[in-house]
């Protein structure tokens, strides 16, 4: 655990970051999947 407290704030905004940024790559990884799905149906 920090013991300054400018590093406290830190790790806060770390975290917060963190869950943000995992929220988007998984929306990104689920468009992506299915515009690859829809692609391979327009292409058969």
């Amino acid at each position: 655990m920090a013991n300054i407290k400018s590093q406290i704030k830190r790790n806060r905004t770390n975290e917060l970051a963190r869950e943000r940024n995992k929220a988007v790559r998984s929306e990104v990884k689920t468009r992506v999947k299915h515009a690859e799905l829809a692609i391979a149906e327009g292409a058969e």
